[in-house]
């Protein structure tokens, strides 16, 4: 697959499938396994749970046009009975309480997530996802000038250690 055939794609996803489409990508327990090897879970009852915190960071990057409150007023309409007891009333919790909730998190539960995680997904099968024999892991706009042989043009020439 060349470079050029790349098409940006803005995704649609509703506030109430959030939940849904982070659990497809990140399983709970992944979420849960983090926030335990980081000793970051909440000692007490709070508005935000760590869950809560670390399903807001994601969702940040579905909506990174909106305002945190926003997000988080997205990301609630998607919380199911499990999040939010029905008995209670849970209102929007303000700005500073909610950079207090991801300060109280820290970056260590999202950095451990990623550890837990990410991982390549390209196979040897995938189009684009090797470069002669080595895994395609990021492309950057470095530009090289190599001959104008027929292996290159190609694709197929061979790398040297």
């Amino acid at each position: 697959m060349l470079l050029r055939d790349f098409t940006l794609i803005s995704p649609d996803i509703k506030p109430g499938e959030i939940f849904e489409a982070i659990e497809t990508a990140i399983p709970t327990d992944k979420i849960t396994e983090a926030i335990d090897s980081t000793g970051s879970r909440e000692q007490r009852n709070r508005r935000l749970p760590t869950h809560v915190v670390v399903a807001l960071v994601i969702a940040m990057h579905f909506w990174s046009h909106d305002s945190i409150v926003d997000v988080l007023k997205n990301l609630v309409s998607g919380l199911s009975g499990q999040w939010i007891r029905l008995a209670q009333r849970w209102r929007v919790p303000s700005k500073s309480s909610i950079s207090e909730a991801r300060q109280r998190v820290g970056p260590r539960v999202i950095s451990q997530l990623f550890a837990l995680i990410a991982r390549p997904l390209g196979t040897a099968q995938t189009p684009g996802a090797f470069l002669g024999g080595l895994r395609v892991m990021s492309v950057d706009g470095t530009l090289f000038d190599v001959p104008d042989t027929d292996a290159n043009a190609r694709g197929s020439c061979q790398f040297s250690e």
